[in-house]
């Protein structure tokens, strides 16, 4: 028997690792909406860290995927965050 909790992972299929919760991937509004619901179904999460480059994505493809969260993704992630604190005070 192969106890090897990873090995499941392996054979992932990008849509089962979007499903999973452990990749966005997207427009901007899809990839909000994937980070809001992943955060509302473990119960929230101070920190997200993100790999956004990978395989042979090249330079410029990571840099403009970097530059469009930062402009689309990440304000509006801000502003739910901030909204969620102010709820739960």
């Amino acid at each position: 028997k192969n106890d090897n909790r990873i090995s499941g992972f392996v054979e992932a299929t990008v849509d089962d690792a979007m499903r999973g919760g452990l990749l966005f991937a997207g427009t901007p509004d899809q990839v909000y909406r994937q980070i809001v619901a992943f955060f509302e179904t473990v119960g929230g999460f101070g920190v997200l860290q993100m790999m956004a480059q990978a395989g042979t994505m090249s330079h410029e493809d990571t840099v403009d995927s970097l530059s469009l969260f930062a402009k689309e993704v990440m304000p509006r992630l801000e502003e739910y965050y901030a909204g969620r604190k102010m709820a739960a005070a």
